[in-house]
């Protein structure tokens, strides 16, 4: 699919997250890349946003070539696999106004579906999503980043349905009931770049009594069980007036509640994840050698991984994730010292400048990526003094390729598809 010329603000906005993320690395991408090359396999098993692989430069879906994502949060797996087996039903549940009662409601019912549903269903059925849920997480989080630690008091009585306050001591997982996020003029799948031309804002009918479905007619109590009106070709909202193919959506007169954009949007990271295998567990799970060193790979080819674990706790603040470990990344770097000396692996390993420092001693190369001119207000913003981001370290392998210091311009996929033909 070929991207239409006005789809694209010029800044790769359909290679973008539809929700906003703490510690994103898209700008890190072209650092990764350059360190990485076209590698036979590549593997993210802190996935997130999955901002490096959407960056990626080389065209996807090739034959013998493949890549694997993982993340240990099923919100997050959940919402790229029904990216990939059904954009348009999670467009249309992520289309809605950013409504704060809404929020809430949301937030709780996904809460309750993640502890009663989603992870066996997910570990059980390979090709399981659940589109409305992944909708309705998308939108929640780009309402209120953080939401889903499960550390609020609020939530719903399983009789009434009324939302409840739990009092201290051992809780259910719950939800906040702070505002949504009105920072800006909206993120993710609530981003301004989304609207379609809106409605126009005059009165509504008042010259009758009313009309089709308001008619006065309709108000007596009760309802007939007759046949429905079969005396013509339809009447009010049914008449054939109504049935031109389309809608008019450039006269300002119409606006879906499923932005035509966000579909065209996920549309794309559908065709861009056709075959990305995507891991629901543990990051060790995705880097062993069974794993990561497909047929390719071992008859001489290359793995690339990019690492990017939470940041150690001494930091950054903590419950940041829904499942947050700040001493995960000390982990991360003891498989690297174990690993980084192979010469089928290219690794990069994403932290702060002072988090991994002995690995240079074994020949590792550190990038100071950052560039000031990406910080836009911020998720790195997470101690006293403000933004931490002018701390953002890459860590290279030996094996890696050794790029200049300006890393080299990107494509896109849909480029890349536009250059073959």
């Amino acid at each position: 699919m070929k991207p239409m010329p006005d789809e694209d603000d010029g800044d790769g906005f359909h290679r973008k997250c539809p929700w906003p993320y703490f510690g994103g690395k898209r700008h890190a991408a072209p650092h990764v890349w350059a360190a990485l090359g076209d590698v036979d396999h590549y593997v993210e098993p802190f996935a997130g946003t999955l901002a490096v692989l959407l960056e990626r430069p080389h065209p996807c879906n090739r034959a013998y070539y493949s890549e694997t994502a993982n993340d240990a949060d099923g919100f997050v797996v959940n919402f790229w696999r029904a990216i990939a087996f059904a954009p348009e039903e999670t467009a249309f549940h992520a289309s809605w106004p950013v409504a704060e009662a809404d929020k809430t409601a949301r937030q709780i019912a996904l809460l309750r579906w993640r502890e009663d549903v989603m992870l066996d269903k997910l570990a059980g059925d390979a090709g399981w999503c659940d589109p409305q849920m992944a909708g309705w997480w998308a939108w929640a989080v780009c309402c209120q980043i953080g939401a889903f630690t499960g550390d609020g008091p609020w939530i719903a009585d399983p009789e009434s349905g009324r939302i409840v306050k739990q009092g201290r001591g051992p809780r259910l997982p719950g939800v906040r009931r702070n505002l949504p996020h009105l920072g800006d003029n909206g993120q993710g799948v609530n981003h301004a770049g989304c609207r379609e031309p809106g409605v126009r804002r005059d009165l509504p009918h008042l010259g009758t009594d009313g009309q089709g479905v308001n008619h006065a007619g309709c108000r007596e109590p009760g309802v007939r069980r007759n046949r429905p009106h079969l005396g013509s070709n339809g009447q009010g909202v049914n008449r054939p007036q109504l049935r031109e193919p389309g809608v008019l959506d450039g006269m300002g007169e119409f606006h879906p509640i499923m932005m035509p954009k966000l579909l065209r949007w996920f549309a794309w990271l559908s065709a861009r994840l056709r075959n990305v295998r995507i891991l629901n567990g543990d990051w060790s799970r995705a880097v062993t050698t069974g794993a990561a060193h497909t047929l390719p790979v071992r008859q001489g080819g290359v793995c690339g991984y990019f690492l990017d674990p939470p940041y150690a706790n001494e930091t950054r603040s903590g419950n940041l994730y829904v499942h947050d470990d700040g001493d995960v990344a000390a982990d991360v770097r003891r498989w690297c010292v174990a690993n980084g000396d192979d010469p089928k692996n290219r690794i990069v390993l994403a932290g702060f400048d002072t988090e991994h420092t002995e690995l240079e001693a074994r020949g590792w190369t550190a990038v100071e990526w950052f560039n000031a001119g990406f910080l836009r207000g911020g998720m790195a913003q997470q101690k006293a003094g403000g933004s931490q981001q002018h701390r953002e370290r890459l860590w290279l392998s030996p094996h890696c390729l050794r790029p200049s210091a300006e890393a080299p311009a990107q494509i896109s996929f849909f480029d890349a598809l536009e250059a073959a033909e």
